[in-house]
């Protein structure tokens, strides 16, 4: 492999394992923000089936009051039958006992309807508190773990850094400069390897024969002609009957005095 693309893969590397650091950070972060909006929602819902609870206990109220006025007046219509002397008068009262009696049953029955929505609502209220305390429960755990991991991360963020400077002294400008135009072209990984197809692992485009043979020689500094990834080969290690991997050994790295070619 040729020694300048090997310098860029390693710091490619180190690249990838500080964006996989920071990825994990931002990954927290998205989850705390989450679950923030979460318990806001959550919280809001709460006070709505309170108010609900709090209204259908206003309504409970108004219908026991009303089953009390009903009950009041079937009482004194009651008495006042001992009172009549005439069918016609007795008939009368009779049938405003019956009246307030099926009225006082419509207000029992709108009680026990009240009441069985009632528990309903607290129901859904103590599951609504359960999911308040769940998602408070992950922020917490969350921010315990970016406090705890700040510093690890820290560490190692400014180790990655210090050998990508190390890395960046002894790389070609150039090469650097491409590598860092890839990057930040959302071309993430930047260097990518070729198969024994022949075929760029970025874009699967099948490199030319002469081309792939170029880019065998280590010679030659190249990049895929559709996806402008930097290219290198990496090959694949075929198999035994047993399944065991055949190792070979992979060749130096060509000297740093060596010259390197571009081509696109």
């Amino acid at each position: 492999m040729n020694e300048q693309i090997a310098y860029i893969i390693d710091i490619q590397d180190i690249d990838m394992n500080i964006k996989k650091i920071e990825d994990d950070e931002a990954k927290n972060i998205y989850e705390i923000n989450e679950s923030a909006e979460g318990v806001r929602s959550q919280n809001e819902k709460l006070e709505r089936l309170k108010n609900e609870l709090s209204e259908l206990q206003k309504k409970i109220n108004l219908c026991e009051l009303n089953v009390e006025s009903y009950n009041e007046k079937i009482e004194k219509y009651t008495e006042a039958q001992k009172q009549i002397k005439t069918n016609k008068e007795y008939n009368a009262m009779q049938k405003s006992v019956k009246d307030n009696e099926a009225l006082k049953s419509l207000e029992e029955e709108e009680i026990i309807k009240t009441m069985s929505a009632q528990e309903e609502i607290k129901s859904a209220i103590k599951i609504t508190e359960e999911d308040i305390k769940r998602l408070s429960d992950i922020i917490s755990n969350k921010k315990a773990e970016i406090e705890s991991d700040k510093i690890k991360y820290c560490d190692i963020k400014k180790n990655l850094s210090d050998k990508r400077k190390t890395l960046e002294k002894i790389l070609k400008v150039e090469f650097l400069n491409i590598y860092e135009a890839i990057k930040n072209n959302n071309k993430f990984p930047a260097v990518i390897p070729v198969n024994n197809n022949r075929a760029c692992t970025g874009c699967f485009r099948i490199l030319p024969p002469q081309q792939f043979n170029e880019l065998l020689s280590g010679e030659i500094f190249m990049q895929c002609p559709i996806c402008s990834r930097i290219l290198y080969y990496k090959q694949e290690m075929p198999e035994t009957n047993s399944g065991e991997i055949i190792h070979n050994t992979e060749k130096n790295k060509t000297k740093a005095n060596k010259k390197t070619k571009i081509k696109a």
